[in-house]
């Protein structure tokens, strides 16, 4: 859905290894699979099933979730896989969530 998939080639990619804190801006594809702590504002965003991402906001044009976010989550496009675990509240324009995804937060459409 949305154009994701969880194999991918990405512009930048934040692996498994990886612990980042800071602030992170892109207008290419970001696909994280380690540990990122801070800021984000992407074109489009990829959390793998091994990412874990803590951030006040997270904003993005699209976000696909296989791994786990705590922070709130602004995009015009969502897709949580069955495996995402979201700590925090969701604004979109559209948003698909395969079963088994966790939420525990508020989703709220933004319509433009």
């Amino acid at each position: 859905m949305f154009g994701f998939s969880k194999k991918t080639t990405s512009s930048s990619v934040i692996g498994t290894s990886m612990k980042i804190s800071g602030s992170l801006t892109s207008t290419e594809e970001v696909y994280i699979d380690g540990s990122f702590d801070g800021q984000i504002n992407v074109s489009t965003l990829i959390i793998g099933l091994n990412g874990f991402v803590k951030s006040s906001a997270i904003k993005a044009d699209k976000i696909a979730v296989y791994g786990t976010v705590e922070g709130n989550i602004i995009a015009k496009s969502v897709f949580l896989g069955a495996s995402a675990k979201i700590n925090g509240n969701i604004i979109h324009g559209d948003i698909s969530i395969e079963t088994g995804a966790f939420v525990n937060g508020d989703l709220k459409q933004k319509r433009e």
